[in-house]
């Protein structure tokens, strides 16, 4: 077995894994899960890419985005100095291209089966623009284009020319050939992003696509057909685009303008200085720091450290995967790796330093509460104590109270003895025997007795026992008498309402010459007819008897 098959049997064995676990990210994350399976899909494959091509492992990819017909192809022809891209790339069909420097121009395609196959110079500008019947199956089976050309002058970068982008959307959906260049490019050490000056201006749309490229990555933007434009116009184009950059915080390290008809001309010298600098920086793969990104924002949605924990088990035994097969294939991503694994233990070591505070937490809770519960058991002994001390002493005294004195009467008990003298004449007096059989009729009195004003005293929920008025029970209430249970209702002769329970009478008479009733020594009824005297005495007389005894 030679090695390109088992690093493709060890990236098989990779994606299998990540798509048996797909189902723990689906189940708690609140991202897009079919956005992070397309993500991960494009990261492995373009990490794939590199494994299978030794070519590119030492170089600093120097990524070449822009839009539909920004002038990639046309910009990296000026860079060479010669004609070897394509100008006129059907978007359906565009390839993306590592350009890096070799002895002698070789052109060599990496298929989707992970086979290689050269090309000629011919076959290659053919596959890139409108692919002939006969070459059509073999441009659907590419992946990428490697091309060693000796005019490029710098041996440690590898120049990407990647497919355009027509609409934004796509980006985030995953579609077509601007989800790839987006993939690409992160992947990349540096980014010189091309526009037009046709344009005028940056477009909305590069702002957009621009916004999904790392933050970290430097990038140059470079204005190409500048060839087309006065000094003047170039300058505004040039203070427009860096204006509109800095005001979308999308920071760039410079503004170029180049021209692929002078490609001598305009930025170039300020161009090559950059490509110098570039050249002398070594970067590793981004995959891992890549990944990263992904699981953090996923992670900030899951509810619950054990989700977390999950999901970086998950995270632990994939990243194993990538760093074995990045050793197998000696692609350096070694700094990222030994990085991951410094923050997972830092990580893991917060974990327990937090777990242990909340076992200490929680022990210091459950001694609390027994504590409490311990308290609260003597709190019940005490209170029970008590209550059993004093319902021996209440029954002491009840039994008492008994021994010393007769028990207490009822009122009703004593107003059924005194209802003869109570009830004798024959106007307005009526007894707790009559009662049930006028209920309705004594009810409406009562109510035009008790409810008369702001209705605070209008209670008659007790049984009524006795009603005096001053001539019937059903006319002139208002000066009479309601005695209930537990009450007593009463108005004196100016109307005003008198209430009063019955266990709140300290004393009480009836003064036989005056007509009057006074209870705690106030005024409260005043009876005027001569034959209602008799009967109120022996009702007061009854009163003071249930309250004196």
């Amino acid at each position: 077995m030679n090695k390109h098959t088992e690093i493709g049997q060890m990236y098989e064995d990779l994606k299998q894994y990540f798509n048996d676990n797909l189902g723990l990210l689906k189940k708690d994350s609140l991202l897009k899960n079919s956005q992070f399976s397309l993500e991960f899909a494009h990261e492995t494959e373009n990490f794939y890419k590199f494994c299978m091509l030794p070519e590119l492992a030492d170089k600093v990819i120097v990524g070449i985005g822009g839009a539909f017909s920004a002038g990639k192809s046309s910009f990296l022809n000026g860079i060479l100095g010669r004609k070897i891209l394509s100008v006129e790339i059907d978007p359906t069909t565009s390839i993306p291209t590592y350009l890096i420097h070799g002895e002698h121009q070789k052109i060599k395609a990496v298929l989707k089966n992970a086979q290689q196959q050269d090309l000629s110079l011919e076959q290659f500008k053919s596959l890139t623009h409108h692919a002939e019947q006969e070459l059509y199956e073999l441009t659907e089976n590419i992946d990428l284009i490697l091309l060693n050309q000796p005019e490029q002058r710098w041996p440690h970068l590898a120049f990407l020319d990647t497919p355009g982008y027509s609409n934004h959307e796509d980006i985030e959906q995953g579609l077509c050939d601007a989800h790839i260049a987006k993939v690409q490019l992160n992947d990349a050490q540096c980014l010189i992003w091309l526009i037009s000056a046709d344009q005028g201006v940056i477009s909305q749309s590069d702002i957009e696509f621009l916004k999904t490229i790392r933050s970290d990555i430097p990038k140059l933007v470079v204005i190409s057909r500048a060839d087309k434009k006065s000094p003047d116009d170039l300058s505004e184009i040039k203070r427009l685009t860096q204006y509109t950059l800095a005001q979308d915080q999308i920071d760039v390290i410079d503004v170029l303008a180049l021209s692929a008809r002078q490609p001598g001309n305009f930025d170039r010298h300020r161009l090559d200085k950059y490509l110098v600098q570039w050249s002398s920086k070594y970067q590793e793969s981004r995959i891992l720091e890549n990944f990263n990104q992904y699981f953090d924002a996923m992670k900030k949605h899951l509810q619950t450290m054990e989700k977390q924990i999950e999901v970086d088990q998950f995270q632990r035994k994939l990243f194993e995967k990538i760093h074995q097969l990045a050793v197998y294939a000696d692609i350096d991503i070694e700094t990222q790796w030994q990085k991951y694994l410094a923050d997972q233990a830092k990580i893991e070591q917060e974990r327990q330093e937090k777990l242990a505070a909340y076992q200490t937490e929680l022990e210091r809770e459950a001694l609390k509460i027994e504590q409490e519960k311990a308290l609260q058991q003597a709190r019940y002994e005490h209170e029970r104590e008590m209550l059993r001390t004093q319902d021996l002493a209440a029954k002491a005294e009840q039994i008492k109270q008994q021994t010393q004195k007769p028990q207490r009467r009822s009122l009703e008990q004593i107003l059924e003895d005194a209802q003869d003298n109570i009830s004798r004449p024959s106007a307005g007096i009526y007894v707790i025997d009559d009662i049930y059989s006028i209920r309705k009729k004594t009810e409406k009195a009562i109510k035009a007795y008790a409810y008369e004003g702001d209705g605070e005293y209008g209670k008659y929920n007790d049984d009524p026992l006795v009603l005096v008025d001053t001539t019937t029970l059903f006319k002139n209430a208002e000066n009479g008498l309601y005695l209930t249970y537990s009450e007593l209702y009463c108005k004196d002769m100016l109307s005003k309402r008198f209430f009063i329970r019955l266990n709140d009478i300290q004393s009480i008479r009836f003064d036989k010459s005056d007509s009057k009733l006074s209870i705690n020594g106030k005024e409260v009824l005043y009876v005027p007819q001569e034959n209602l005297k008799v009967p109120m005495v022996n009702l007061v007389t009854a009163l003071k008897t249930y309250i004196e005894q």
